[in-house]
């Protein structure tokens, strides 16, 4: 009997042991699958019928984002935080292009926005492809934050049909401009593109930009996205197709060192949509959007037609890509901000200057089949 007992005690503290390693060897998929609640969201609110992308300053505490106005264009006003207080920027304004305009981005001192315009001569069938975040044939420009003083920062022929340019970002100390160009033709959009970055000067001639470098990191020509520098303007985060053979739709989050060119892969799924990218104010944290867990059945992606299958969250992680956590649950029954079953994507974002709300671009699918955006913000705990 007492070999029998010692024989049972033997065995449960190797069980033990088995249970305890097992446990350890897989937590990191415990936690990026149960969605271990490091962070709480509160409850959730709207604060615009509308808007496309969007960011908040942080010397102002003011947002930038967009709205189609009744010529049927983006244009760029400005908001209170809460959604009060809007100021058109660019509709009607004399020395504002008057086509679309948008992807607009403040610039660390509150006195300038950067944003994408589409060319005035840009032929009325091109309209769909000029939209901000498409940003065929369109040029980046600098206004004042007011409105009153705008600059046109590049000027590129509009004989490239495939020339376009999305999200420019600026460092923070405000000297340098990064943005992501199509410069050749690729298949779809998920090639032909690059990155730039440029340094951002103001003296008595106005803004400008100066000395534009490109990055193409990646094992093939690939689609980028522009998304942040982090706080100390070494790094840059983007969203790609880097891997040779990878589909647009399974877009990536990586940081690039400027210095040393090292590259971080921040998200490895090969086929979820992963975009949308942005450090919190302290640098520790990134906030970005994801399909992950939708296990989406892809039909014909070209031109916009992704748009009919995409649904996505907004999803927080360590700067390192650790601690990954799902933030929002549009397309979930069960939680408050679930939408009914209508098909939700949770794109564009900015934090809150001191870190404890995000602002989130949401499009919705009606039950007609149309996206209608709405601007959200979320408060974590």
């Amino acid at each position: 009997m007492k070999n029998i007992i010692f024989k049972l005690h033997i065995l449960g503290i190797v069980l033990s042991i088995l249970f305890i390693s097992t446990f350890f060897i897989l937590q990191p998929l415990f936690c990026y699958s149960l969605e271990s609640k490091l962070y709480k969201v509160r409850s959730i609110k709207i604060v615009k019928e509308y808007g496309k992308s969007l960011d908040w300053s942080r010397a102002r505490n003011l947002i930038v984002s967009e709205r189609v106005g009744e010529d049927g264009y983006y244009h760029i006003f400005l908001m209170n935080p809460d959604g009060t207080g809007e100021i058109n920027l660019t509709r009607n304004k004399a020395g504002s292009p008057q086509k679309h305009n948008g992807n607009s981005t403040w610039h660390p001192s509150g006195n300038y926005i950067v944003f994408t315009a589409e060319k005035e001569n840009d032929p009325e069938k091109n309209k769909e492809w000029a939209i901000p975040g498409t940003g065929f044939n369109c040029d980046l420009w600098v206004m004042t934050s007011d409105g009153k003083k705008f600059y046109q920062l590049t000027n590129y022929p509009l004989s490239q049909p495939f020339k376009a340019v999305i999200h420019p970002q600026f460092s923070h100390n405000g000297k340098k401009l990064f943005w992501a160009e199509r410069i050749k033709r690729g298949k779809s959009f998920g090639g032909g593109w690059v990155l730039k970055i440029a340094d951002f000067v103001i003296d008595n001639r106005g803004p400008r930009i100066e000395n534009i470098k490109t990055q193409e990191p990646g094992e093939w020509s690939c689609f980028y996205e522009s998304h942040d520098f982090s706080n100390d303007d070494k790094r840059i985060l983007f969203s790609g197709n880097l891997k040779s053979g990878q589909t647009p739709v399974g877009l990536d989050i990586y940081e690039l060192d400027l210095e040393t060119n090292r590259l971080r892969r921040l998200t490895q799924t090969l086929n979820d949509w992963d975009e949308h990218a942005h450090y919190s104010p302290d640098g520790k944290r990134i906030v970005w959007m994801s399909s992950t867990g939708f296990n989406i059945e892809w039909g014909d992606i070209s031109g916009h037609h992704w748009a009919k299958y995409l649904k996505t969250e907004l999803w927080i992680m360590d700067a390192d890509g650790s601690n990954k956590q799902r933030l929002t649950h549009f397309n979930t029954p069960g939680y408050s901000e679930y939408m009914g079953g209508r098909r939700c994507i949770v794109s564009d974002n900015a934090w809150s200057p001191d870190g404890k709300s995000i602002a989130a671009l949401v499009a919705c699918e009606s039950f007609k089949g149309r996206l209608s955006a709405k601007i959200f913000m979320i408060p974590l705990e």
